[in-house]
């Protein structure tokens, strides 16, 4: 199951896209646009595995995973989803991302979107409770930008535990070294 998922993004990058991949990840995106905005809940197995699989080739997917616990309603819009995913190089796509970064950080004490923050790693740290342990490194990638974002120190440790999983994590890496240096959010400046 996994080795398809990981063919349909693959494939999908040289050649034109024909919603094969969307088709892999509609499911598991839907469930975690619910999870993130209801009060309780865990994401399947299933859409763990689908998502971690899935993130291993789509860096796109995981940043969309992201904004959709920090961004605008539209980032938790399953169509606007499928849209970026699907066209990742596009201006439109870029812009949104880069708009939903940048509000997010300008409005990152917003008590909604934090809400929306401890919610997705509630989510999160219990799918990796339960992933394999060659599973889960986007996952793991996800936590520790999170927690970071949020000034919370443990970042680190989650940095490092998803560096052993994937040395060539290059977000948990970006992350650590900013840890290293001391370097936070503006917003967690004391």
């Amino acid at each position: 199951m996994t080795t398809s998922i990981a063919s349909a993004f693959s494939s999908s990058r040289t050649r034109k896209r024909d919603g094969t991949a969307w088709n892999k990840v509609v499911r598991p995106i839907e469930e975690w646009l619910a999870l993130i905005e209801s009060s309780s809940g865990t994401l399947s197995v299933e859409s763990t595995r689908i998502l971690d699989a899935s993130m291993k080739h789509s860096k796109t997917l995981r940043d969309l995973l992201i904004l959709s616990m920090l961004g605008n309603e539209e980032c938790r819009n399953s169509e606007r989803i499928r849209t970026v995913l699907e066209n990742p190089d596009a201006p439109s796509s870029a812009q949104i991302i880069t708009n939903n970064l940048d509000e997010a950080f300008a409005h990152a004490t917003d008590l909604e979107m934090r809400r929306r923050c401890n919610r997705g790693l509630a989510i999160l740290e219990y799918a990796i409770e339960h992933a394999g342990p060659l599973q889960g490194t986007a996952l793991l990638a996800i936590i520790t930008y999170l927690k970071w974002w949020m000034g919370d120190r443990s970042a680190f440790i989650w940095a490092q535990a998803c560096l052993k999983r994937d040395s060539h994590c290059t977000m948990a890496a970006i992350i650590l070294t900013a840890l290293e240096e001391d370097m936070f959010p503006a917003q967690c400046e004391d």
